[in-house]
């Protein structure tokens, strides 16, 4: 039995209105990093300290670096704000991760 052609679809160009829009800039630096690092400092706040909490503050630093080279610390500066204000009673210990897995790319202020 012969498959049904089943991609002639994915040829076709959606309209304009149906694609997602992408914030630009800095927005994008800051929505994508934001959701990741949301991930990793979860991990980080209920791991160990082991060779897992290394490789998650290195991950948390790669994020920082690519923020930092998409919207400058403006960008860092907004991650850090949305990081800590997810969790209001856990934004000390979450400003603390950030900072040190941060250091020396930008001036954050704390």
């Amino acid at each position: 039995m012969k498959r049904p052609r089943t991609t002639g679809h994915l040829a076709v160009p959606l309209p304009e209105s149906v694609l997602p829009t992408r914030p630009l800039g800095q927005e994008a630096a800051v929505v994508g990093t934001v959701a990741a690092l949301l991930a990793l400092i979860a991990a980080v706040e209920t791991q160990p300290v082991g060779p897992a909490t290394k490789a998650y503050r290195a991950a948390i630093r790669r994020k920082g670096e690519e923020a930092a080279a998409a919207g400058g610390s403006g960008a860092l500066e907004a991650v850090r704000h949305q990081i800590c204000a997810t969790a209001p009673d856990r934004a000390e210990r979450r400003e603390r991760i950030l900072a040190e897995a941060w250091a020396g790319l930008v001036e954050v202020s704390p």
